[in-house]
């Protein structure tokens, strides 16, 4: 068995590639059930930019601070439960079980440059303001989105229309945990 800290070095320069829209990063992936297991351990390794990134938001936010930081703490954690829950069932639902396991590695593996990606355009968009400043999330979005798109086609092999589903319901997913989370007093 490969050890962690060479299969977290691999599986970024996966994702590394996979972000730069390189279909040859799902090569540098444990696409294994141990490999789906470790994948999980990105969510430690892009955790200090999540902290990064609530500080930014708590601190635009009139609450204290603290309690801020654990609801946002407690809606990263459940995100990374909770969606591939969800996606275990659709993609059963869609015929694509047997690339389920392949699917939840290349999120959670993509997820740390997009945290990245993230932090530093919230800190781009604080210190420009006014329009730009406005239209950077925006755009952000966009690109967030055509990632998901992007690896959702390419690991499990779905048409437009049904790609689009899935990238919906983990939107709508997400939107969800922000509203039971987030939006508690």
């Amino acid at each position: 068995m490969t050890p962690l800290s060479d299969e977290i070095k691999t599986s970024l320069t996966g994702a590394l590639r996979l972000i730069q829209f390189e279909r040859d990063g799902l090569n540098h992936l444990n696409h294994t059930i141990d490999g789906f297991w470790r994948s999980f351990v990105a969510a430690l390794v892009a955790l200090p930019l999540f902290i990064v990134l609530s500080f930014l938001h708590a601190s635009t936010l009139e609450n204290d601070q603290t309690s801020s930081t654990i609801l946002y703490l407690l809606r990263y954690a459940l995100g990374w439960v909770v969606f591939p829950l969800v996606m275990l069932i659709l993609t059963r639902v869609l015929d694509r079980g047997r690339c389920y396991a392949s699917y939840i590695i290349s999120l959670n593996w993509m997820a740390v440059p997009q945290w990245g990606l993230v932090v530093v355009m919230t800190f781009i968009s604080k210190v420009l303001g006014g329009f730009i400043g406005e239209l950077l999330p925006v755009l952000l979005l966009v690109l967030l989105l055509s990632y998901d798109f992007f690896i959702t086609r390419l690991v499990l092999e779905l048409s437009l229309g049904k790609t689009a589903l899935v990238v919906t319901i983990g939107i709508l997913v997400a939107v969800l945990l922000d509203t039971l989370i987030l939006g508690m007093p």
